[in-house]
């Protein structure tokens, strides 16, 4: 016999959840104290729900496995919210557990009462409140399937308080293991016909779920058939940069060259890819000229932004893999189609550093990111927030198995913190580096207290400009000479760093860059590294 919130955490046990993370709830008391007999299970305490649900997504992008969160009601449930959002648009399984007011209150807005189905309806694959303790096992096991299976995503699951407090007998639980849909040889066949008819062929990689045997079998079976790489927003890790196949992004900070190539390509092979609105430039990318092949482990993807002219509705690992087995195409005659692809890619990440970078009032941006592509290690983990900072880690730094980009498709401010806490713990001996902007820090910086009390370690590299710069930018262009809402007051961010007990330190001038960056390495905690530039630095094209 056991109370509900033991059972919660038995089965979050027997399903292989490792590490969780939470904001402490009256509402899900029971299962706090069932973590005691859980040792295995890791509880990290965050100081914001936001907080939560970003390191819980980041966690899961690096695992495999849906990340665990756990906030009380109402409040609680509201700041995770962002989280969920982050982890539906970026296809990353997730669960998040929410204390919730006792069944025979309900419908009388009791305190911080709220309906979960409504809120969490159009941000999560599922949302359910378990009405019974004997039923808790059968809901934790369907949860952790839904949010896995298909095209993954988040799953809210409500906890009453007459659900979790009651002993009720002990469930087992039976752990469903997902099985990844696999192409059919003559799905395999078409593919690779339709790719062998034509003359400027380009795979177009994204989405998560990635294997590392996957990411393999896509660089062996493109090298092989000479065809050119290319990633959607923000999911730069799924092919080396620094092989001979890549050719770039394709989002915010994409070359232009880069998108004028998509747009000649005849077939394109796209991969796992929601062809979203980041990913095809608002939708203008493709012509009907063009062949689509689109690969997707949902059907209901296909035609929501373009009508493929072949749909193969399958997991992306066994996709590649069964690929790669059936043979290389003879792709002679577009070899130098990739080649100059390659070569534009090249120039487009090329640091110029004629003129000593004198340009700027602040730190340049451009020789601070010269030295990160020289020194940052090839297993580095990046995590970043929304804003036109993103530009230049997007452009600039190179990534690539086993290096990690985490960055939200969602564009949520505030991401990169909880996740660089997050990646690290995950990864201790691993450099974790976190890229924001002044705006994103200041909504997540209490993270750094967590990485603290928890003995995480990573770099958090701050580029303050004083302003909200994307909206600035758009600002601009939409009324010059107008702004409005978009200039920030900050604290000293050093002395903040310092209080939460990290090292930090302030580059003025990219020459200070080197030694701090050092003094962050060789420091045994969270660092802080400030970076004043000038406003009117807003784009790695200025």
């Amino acid at each position: 016999m056991s109370h509900g919130g033991s059972i919660v955490v038995k089965a979050l046990s027997a399903l292989g959840a490792s590490r969780v993370f939470c904001v402490a709830g009256e509402s899900y008391l029971p299962v706090l104290d069932g973590f005691l007999d859980y040792p295995e299970i890791e509880v990290v305490t965050c100081r914001q729900e936001a907080g939560v649900t970003f390191m819980a997504e980041a966690h899961a992008q690096l695992t495999g496995k849906p990340g665990v969160a756990l906030v009380t009601r109402g409040p609680g449930a509201c700041n995770a919210s962002i989280g969920v959002h982050t982890a539906m648009q970026s296809s990353t399984p997730m669960i998040l557990l929410v204390g919730l007011i006792a069944s025979h209150d309900r419908d009388k807005e009791a305190f911080q009462e709220f309906d979960l189905k409504q809120m969490f309806g159009s941000l999560s694959k599922w949302q359910a409140v378990v009405d019974r303790a004997d039923r808790l096992g059968e809901y934790m096991t369907r949860a952790w399937h839904v949010a896995s299976s298909g095209r993954p995503g988040p799953v809210v699951i409500g906890l009453p308080e007459d659900v979790l407090f009651p002993v009720t007998p002990d469930q087992a639980i039976a752990r469903i293991e997902c099985t990844e849909i696999a192409p059919s040889q003559s799905d395999v066949k078409a593919i690779k016909d339709m790719l062998s008819q034509a003359s400027a062929p380009l795979i177009i990689a994204g989405g998560g779920g990635w294997s590392d045997q996957a990411i393999s079998d896509l660089a062996s079976f493109s090298s092989a058939s000479h065809i050119p790489v290319c990633t959607s927003f923000r999911r730069q890790d799924i092919f080396d940069h620094n092989h001979s196949n890549y050719i770039g992004e394709l989002g915010t900070s994409s070359n232009p060259a880069l998108i004028e190539r998509v747009k000649r390509a005849d077939v394109i092979l796209a991969l796992n890819t929601r062809l979203s609105e980041m990913a095809t430039q608002g939708y203008s990318l493709f012509s009907d000229d063009q062949k689509i092949i689109h690969i997707y482990p949902q059907a209901e993807e296909f035609g929501k932004s373009y009508m493929p002219d072949m749909a193969v509705q399958a997991h992306i690992n066994p996709l590649i893999s069964a690929l790669a087995a059936s043979g290389r195409l003879d792709g002679r005659v577009w070899a130098s189609w990739r080649d100059e692809g390659r070569d534009a890619y090249q120039q487009w990440t090329h640091i110029d550093l004629a003129g000593g970078g004198g340009k700027w009032a602040g730190a340049d941006l451009s020789q601070i990111y010269a030295f990160l592509q020289e020194h940052l290690p090839g297993d580095a983990i990046v995590t970043t927030d929304a804003g036109n900072f993103s530009g230049w880690a997007q452009r600039y730094l190179r990534y690539g198995r086993p290096g990690r980009l985490l960055a939200p498709i969602s564009g949520a401010m505030g991401y990169a913190v909880p996740a660089a806490v997050s990646a690290s713990l995950e990864y201790p001996d691993r450099v974790t580096l976190g890229i924001c902007g002044d705006g994103g820090f200041m909504m997540s910086a209490q993270e750094i207290a967590t990485a603290v009390h928890t003995g995480g370690k990573p770099i958090i590299l701050v580029c303050n400009n004083g302003v909200y710069g994307t909206i600035r930018m758009h600002q601009q262009r939409e009324y010059p000479g107008r702004s409005s809402a978009t200039s920030l007051s900050n604290p000293d961010f050093v002395k903040m760093g310092e209080s939460y007990g990290a090292y930090a330190a302030r580059v003025k001038h990219a020459d200070e860059f080197p030694a701090v960056w050092e003094q962050a390495l060789a420091y045994d905690g969270p660092c802080l590294i400030e970076v004043v530039m000038d406003p009117a630095q807003v784009t790695t094209r200025s």
